[in-house]
């Protein structure tokens, strides 16, 4: 069933090609046909990062110690790895599908279920990507700069990617016995944890810029153009990266 629902994803998104993603392909970049809209949600999330996000990341990344802090974000990271694995067996690159599943596996045994990062410190590193990567491995196009209601910067190509990773999530069985109140917490620590890790550069992108729109899309363009999003050492910053 899971194997139908991805054939359907993948051809949804050919389709989609035709549309959306070919239009701006062909366009200079940036290519933001909805920049209006776009703007309205970006004042939205600045809002709610002002007024929610940040001051709550503050007291979060002062307040809670690394002992309880970098063992939520390594249990949370170690779900992903089997979403990795499934993304990096549809693009062909079945070495670095090698490294998600050793690390899976290395880190929910010696790494008691995740919490601890055995794996990176034996210097097997994560390899991060996502079906955004997998659609642009089969050369579907980026398409048209799209800010997401708390996702915040995207592409048409990445927002559907959002989508079918989620619905695709093979981690999903493994969570199955774990409380959603506990996951949803999780989920959030990850976001208040990434806020305060990366805040001298979110804030100054946010409250520091003559137009903060235009630097936070254009962080986004640049990290999408100039540097392979699958190498993890790079570390690129995301102002609103949710990986």
């Amino acid at each position: 069933m899971r194997l139908i629902s991805c054939v359907i994803v993948f051809l949804a998104a050919v389709l989609l090609n035709s549309a959306i993603f070919a239009q701006g392909f062909f366009q200079q970049e940036p290519y933001d046909p909805i920049e209006n809209i776009n703007r309205t949600t970006h004042e939205f999330n600045k809002g709610l990062d002002r007024y929610a996000i940040r001051p709550t990341s503050n007291v979060y990344g002062s307040y809670v110690p690394e002992l309880i802090r970098i063992p939520i974000s390594n249990f949370r990271g170690n779900l992903n790895e089997p979403r990795r694995f499934i993304n990096h067996i549809f693009q062909r690159d079945f070495s670095s599908a090698g490294t998600d599943l050793s690390r899976f596996i290395i880190n929910s045994t010696l790494g008691m279920g995740g919490l601890i990062d055995v794996a990176s410190m034996w210097h097997i590193y994560p390899k991060s990507t996502g079906f955004d990567e997998t659609f642009r491995s089969f050369n579907i196009p980026q398409g048209a700069y799209v800010e997401l209601p708390l996702f915040g910067p995207n592409s048409a190509r990445g927002s559907f990617g959002l989508i079918t990773d989620y619905i695709l999530n093979p981690s999903k069985p493994i969570t199955a016995g774990i409380d959603g109140v506990v996951m949803l917490g999780v989920e959030v620590a990850n976001v208040f944890q990434r806020r305060y890790e990366f805040a001298p550069m979110i804030d100054a992108t946010l409250y520091k810029s003559a137009d903060s729109y235009s630097a936070t899309r254009n962080i986004f363009l640049q990290t999408k153009n100039e540097f392979d999003v699958d190498d993890n050492k790079l570390d690129v910053f995301d102002p609103y990266d949710e990986d």
